[in-house]
Formats: C-alpha cells, sequence, structure tokens
C-alpha cells in the first residue's frame, strides 16, 4: 500500500506542476491590450453599421460612420467629403427595388488614436433596368473596403475609405418573373422593427 501511495503521489507531482506552470503563464492582459480590444470592438461596430445604415437608406447613420472631412474614393470617383458620399450613395439606391449588404473578413489594426481596416462587403442588388420595363438587373458585388481611422474626442471615426471591387457581375431577370417568385423586403426606414429593438437608434 505503501508503495503504490507512494507511486501514485509521483505521478500526481508532475501532473500539479504541470498545472501550476499553466496557470502562472496565462497572464491577465495589460491596460494596452484592453484598450485595443476596446478600440477594435468600436471600429468594427461602426463597420457593421454601414450595411445597416445602406439597406434602411437612413443618412443619420451613414453619416455617423465618417468624420465630416472623410475621403472617399469608388472606383474611380473621390468625393470630398463623408457627406457628399453618403447623399450620392443614398441617391444611387433610391430607385433600386432591393438591396441587401453584408460585410465580413474584418481585420483591423490599431496605433494610438490611429488605426487601419480591412472588410469584405457583399451586396446583392436588384433595379429596373433603364428603358426596359420588361427586365431588372439583378447585381451581385464583391468588394473590399480599405479604411483609416482616428479617435477625436473621444470618438472613433472614418478618416479615408478606398472601395476595391473584386468582383461584379449582373443577370438580367424578366419582370413577370420578378413579380412572380420574389420576396422583397420593403424599404421601411425607421419603420423597421430594428429601431424599435434598439430603443429608437
Amino acid at each position: 500500500a505503501c508503495i503504490a501511495g507512494a507511486g501514485l503521489a509521483h505521478a500526481q507531482a508532475p501532473a500539479a506542476t504541470a498545472a501550476a506552470t499553466a496557470t502562472k503563464a496565462v497572464a491577465a492582459p495589460s491596460a494596452a491590450q484592453m484598450q485595443e480590444l476596446l478600440d477594435k470592438q468600436a471600429i468594427t461596430e461602426l463597420i457593421y453599421t454601414y450595411p445597416r445604415g445602406l439597406d434602411r437608406l437612413d443618412r443619420d447613420i451613414l453619416l455617423s460612420i465618417g468624420h465630416p472631412d472623410a475621403k472617399m474614393k469608388f472606383g474611380n470617383t473621390v468625393f470630398p467629403s463623408w457627406s457628399a458620399y453618403v447623399d450620392w450613395l443614398i441617391k444611387a439606391h433610391n430607385d433600386m427595388v432591393g438591396n441587401n449588404h453584408r460585410i465580413t473578413n474584418i481585420l483591423i489594426k490599431v496605433d494610438g488614436d490611429k488605426a487601419v481596416s480591412e472588410c469584405t462587403g457583399t451586396a446583392t442588388l436588384l433595379v429596373p433596368k433603364e428603358g426596359d420595363a420588361s427586365l431588372y438587373e439583378e447585381r451581385w458585388m464583391h468588394s473590399r473596403y480599405l479604411d483609416t481611422w482616428s479617435r477625436r474626442d473621444g470618438k472613433w471615426a472614418l478618416d479615408d475609405r478606398k472601395t476595391v471591387i473584386d468582383y461584379r457581375r449582373i443577370s438580367y431577370v424578366p419582370t413577370a418573373d420578378v413579380k412572380k417568385n420574389y420576396q422583397i423586403g420593403g424599404r421601411t426606414g425607421r419603420d423597421d422593427p430594428s429601431y424599435k429593438l434598439f430603443g429608437g437608434q
């Protein structure tokens, strides 16, 4: 029994040592690391706010993402301010029957009050074909947003965004098929139930 007990104690000792070493190795995050995580989360929520504002065509939500003097490059078009881009964006989507935007693959690098990020945006758009009432254009867009950010007066917002188009496809769908087979959510704006969920915001 003594031999067995000694063997058991000997077997337990390395395990206990390993557990103590593992516990010691997991250090609490530093204040700087916690701040970096908070900054990345704040920027991530702004990135995700963009498709929400765009799908609702909510100018105020879209304006909240960028600093007033933020620059935007979309294809070959350069916009002198964030509001100029937002106004163009809403006008471009007003005639669309349906639009849905999604963002994934977010990567963020923070350096004090500055940051850069890259993310992938995909869009599905349904638009009446100009000059032909018998057809709709169904557009698929795959883009990347290359962003620079800054924190001013404690608030993160965009300084600059460049849109890189990776893939674009247009299919033509008969109007009769759209009316028969498509279910398209309305452009509900602030009547959308998400505003009530977030307390009117």
